[in-house]
């Protein structure tokens, strides 16, 4: 992730949504309800870093392919298979940020030694995810151009990197002690480097129409003084490439937030710069994204609660770069699954009304009777508390069988009142949830629906009637 861009674009370009208001009145985008391969906002999507380069020719693996696949395996046990999408970092040649705005072949380094090469083997990977409600796919860089990339020369030759005033080319960055030089966005469609990019990309890894999503890192337009060039006119070859991924049959995700790309783009990685309005305005089913950054201190955090809000995954994964060891990731993992997409996940299924109130007084309304209180951190469903603080409980609408989950990060009792189709039901089944599947726990007995349990600090449980 590179946070060398400037926010400040993102306040200058904010290109204005035309919008409209569906039969309930709800505002929504017009041209709208694109028709996304994924339902990204009811969908958990994570990166995992794989690999970066060591500096001489060669490549540190923090994790393989076959360990990949079994946090794949572990992450469906603890989300209780959600729909998932994972973008794969330090997949091509030396790893992470390496050789492009080549991203031709598979890292060597990630070859099974089964496989007769390294693109059989992400294959291989992208084919058994899928048995865990997992689709597995590429995080790409479209924007940055380096002087060992196998591209280099040709770029150059093509005046297709952005130029300072003085005619020299744009550095935006260091990144594996080399510099990163600025695509120029407009010279590379107009001379079809760029479909020719995503073409070849798409012939190296046909499984990617299967996967059908595609995650385009620090996607960011810049003006180019030396080609009398604005940062408009970048951002409008942007949206070509955008619309080519999409006439690829792709999705493409990217790493910030762009008003101009609403109804182009599903998801971004960090959404900071979104507004109240825009949570009001635009659904999370045409829009959304996983977190805002907490480096960028200005966002207003607030709305995250409000209405609900992903998680990264991606530094949680065990590995020496994240300080993470094998022993105490799915901890780490579980508290943000559920104190984070588990709400997030309820939130979006919901229509957004309104929001009352000022800054951390602020209460924001749903459909179905639901409200959520920043002052007192309380989702409620009516009179029923589905969560205070960081205990909450709350249906587990992807299973689609009256199952909930009870999880808080601190040791206490509970009291429930379970909804109304429960009226019948005088015991329920309640199981541990872990990265190894589910445990069995016990039996509790309801009295009209009520249910009073106690929750361990950090684990998750499983009520249902029908395990």
């Amino acid at each position: 992730m590179k946070l060398f861009f400037s926010f400040l674009f993102f306040f200058t370009i904010r290109y204005q949504c035309v919008q409209a208001s569906d039969a309930n009145g709800s505002n929504v985008v017009a041209d709208s309800l694109p028709h996304w391969n994924h339902a990204y906002h009811q969908t958990l999507v994570m990166k995992l870093l794989l690999s970066i380069p060591d500096g001489q020719g060669g490549s540190i693996v923090y994790c393989d392919l076959d360990k990949a696949l079994s946090l794949i395996k572990q992450v469906d046990r603890i989300t209780l298979e959600t729909p998932k999408i994972i973008y794969l970092v330090g997949w091509q040649y030396n790893g992470h940020d390496d050789k492009y705005p080549a991203f031709f072949e598979v890292n060597r380094a990630l070859k099974r030694p089964q496989d007769s090469d390294a693109r059989q083997s992400l294959t291989w990977l992208m084919y058994e995810a899928r048995r865990y409600h997992t689709t597995v796919s590429l995080h790409i860089n479209m924007t940055d151009a380096y002087e060992d990339s196998p591209l280099w020369k040709e770029y150059v030759d093509n005046d297709m990197i952005s130029k300072n005033a003085d005619g020299s080319l744009m550095v935006i960055g260091n990144y594996n002690h080399r510099k990163a030089y600025q695509i120029n966005y407009r010279n590379e469609w107009e001379r079809g480097y760029a479909q020719k990019r995503i073409d070849s990309l798409i012939s190296v890894l046909p499984l990617l129409r299967t996967a059908a999503t595609i995650h385009l890192d620090a996607w960011i337009p810049r003006e180019s003084k030396g080609h009398a060039e604005s940062v408009v006119v970048e951002s409008e070859y942007q949206k070509k490439v955008c619309h080519y991924w999409l006439q690829k049959g792709i999705d493409p995700t990217s790493e910030w937030v762009m008003d101009y790309m609403t109804g182009l783009v599903p998801f971004a990685w960090h959404f900071n710069a979104r507004t109240q309005a825009d949570y009001l305005h635009i659904p999370a089913s045409i829009y959304t994204g996983s977190h805002m950054n907490p480096d960028l201190r200005y966002s207003d955090f607030g709305l995250e609660f409000l209405f609900g809000t992903s998680m990264y995954g991606e530094d949680l994964f065990p590995n020496a770069r994240n300080h993470v060891d094998d022993r105490s990731w799915d901890s780490l993992f579980t508290r943000e699954f559920y104190l984070n997409f588990l709400p997030y996940y309820f939130l979006n299924r919901l229509q957004r009304l309104r929001i009352e109130g000022e800054k951390q007084t602020r209460t924001a309304y749903f459909s179905g009777n639901v409200r959520v209180s920043l002052s007192d951190s309380t989702i409620l469903e009516g009179n029923r508390l589905l969560r205070r603080g960081n205990t909450v409980c709350l249906p587990v609408l992807w299973r689609n069988d009256n199952s909930w989950v009870a999880y808080s990060d601190t040791a206490t009792d509970f009291s429930f009142l379970l909804p109304d189709e429960w009226k019948h039901v005088e015991q329920v089944k309640v199981f541990v949830i872990t990265k190894n599947g589910l445990s069995w726990k016990r039996k509790i007995t309801l009295k009209n629906r009520q249910m009073n349990i106690h929750l361990e600090r950090g684990v998750p449980l499983l009520i249902t009637t029908n395990q």
